[in-house]
């Protein structure tokens, strides 16, 4: 898995992020949320479209928003 990146506002610099999981926004954009690997913060970055990191609560975000009528 490649190191994803985000700006850590605590820190003042671009760091890793540790456990990076697809969440969906309320206005149907997609961002990765996890924690700083520096200061723990937690860090979101908006990539648009939808992620493709493999993880279990992904397939539940998949299976729970493509079941919607």
């Amino acid at each position: 898995m490649s190191e994803i990146e985000a700006y850590d506002v605590k820190a003042h610099k671009k760091v890793t992020m540790k456990n990076p999981q697809p969440y969906l926004m309320k206005n149907g954009s997609w961002a990765l949320k996890g924690t700083s690997s520096v200061t723990g913060i937690t860090l979101f970055k908006i990539v648009g479209k939808k992620p493709t990191i493999s993880h279990t609560r992904f397939g539940f975000l998949r299976n729970m928003f493509t079941r919607r009528k």
